[in-house]
């Protein structure tokens, strides 16, 4: 096994800056100025080093709390090479099978991103591992214990050598954690995307049936318009659900939505959805269901009374406003 441990440090505007992804607007997170990669064999070992800063083409001045955390300067980054340079440079370092890996899921979605806006294929790398989650898999986290790629150094008691966020420092450091796991077995036993999204949108304990993975599409809210990811049926007979009378989707989390609906024979069911990028240009979307509890219904019915509580104060606000607005309209006239 041959794995590439990569790490990316990235300049941001003071401004947000959106392009266009065949069609859909995406917001730019970040744009590539320092990249730093180990490879390694199944057991964690340095085989070869890559690093390099690039000189930026859309976020040209140096963010200030990027070049706090960095210790970077700007002339340092004026003096990298041009990005798709860089970029270029990278991919060829690496091959276009390689497998990468990175501690989160923070820097994939960034790279795939700067490589479609530097004219590259952003469809790699088509392999890629949170070493976060591997590590995790088989050293659980203690209670306070934070997962930072520093705290985690430093708990295990690793040489702190070299200053943290260079990029290539902490590909190293990575790389060192890696050889105090059983890194090949975590590889090996890594769930797919779509095992993933079914650990997130079926949290244990639980009830649930009829899991299924729609897309890859561009719009985050394809799931609530496309015909297939709507053809809610009991998961039990086939028979359509019938939503309450409001048709009410909740969100649960920053990318979960659910509604309660009825099967004539079979009773109430939860229609669950729960949306992931992975890649940071394509969204994914789990629809399973849940058999709800008698606790979940209440829950449900409290969080259904409030969400229409909320809506009566932002009208009532509103028009409130409204009324105010047109008071101040008269005293001028």
């Amino acid at each position: 096994m041959q794995l590439i441990i990569f790490d990316l440090e990235w300049n941001i505007g003071y401004q947000p800056k959106t392009f266009d992804y065949h069609g859909a607007e995406q917001t730019l997170r970040g744009e590539i100025i320092q990249i730093g990669a180990v490879k390694v064999d199944g057991a964690g070992q340095v085989l070869d080093r890559f690093s390099i800063t690039m000189r930026p083409r859309i976020f040209r001045k140096l963010q200030h709390r990027i070049a706090k955390v960095t210790g970077m300067t700007q002339r340092q980054l004026d003096e990298g090479v041009p990005i798709r340079e860089g970029l270029g440079r990278f991919l060829a370092w690496c091959g276009r099978d390689a497998a990468l890996a990175e501690w989160g899921l923070d820097d994939v979605p960034v790279l795939k991103q700067n490589l479609y806006l530097n004219g590259y294929d952003e469809a790699w790398p088509h392999r890629w591992y949170d070493l976060q989650q591997v590590f995790l898999a088989q050293r659980p986290r203690g209670e306070g214990e934070g997962m930072t790629l520093e705290s985690v150094v430093a708990r295990l008691g690793l040489p702190m050598d070299e200053a943290f966020h260079d990029a290539l420092s902490d590909a190293v450091y990575t790389a060192a954690v890696c050889r105090c796991i059983d890194l090949a077995a975590g590889i090996a036993a890594y769930p797919d995307p779509a095992e993933q999204l079914r650990r997130a949108a079926c949290p244990e304990p639980g009830e649930y049936a009829g899991f299924e993975v729609f897309g890859p599409t561009l719009l985050r809210e394809a799931w609530r318009d496309d015909p297939a990811m709507q053809a809610l049926a009991c998961p039990q007979c086939g028979a359509p659900l019938q939503p309450d009378a409001e048709d009410l989707w909740l969100k649960r989390g920053s990318n979960g939505y659910y509604s309660l609906l009825r099967c004539p024979r079979h009773g109430a069911w939860f229609a669950r959805f729960k949306l992931a990028r992975p890649d940071g240009l394509h969204w994914q979307a789990a629809r399973v269901y849940e058999k709800p509890t008698d606790a979940q219904l209440e829950r449900w019915a409290k969080e259904k009374r409030l969400y229409f509580q909320r809506l009566k104060k932002r009208a009532e606000a509103e028009a409130a406003a409204q009324g105010q607005g047109a008071e101040q309209g008269d005293t001028k006239e």
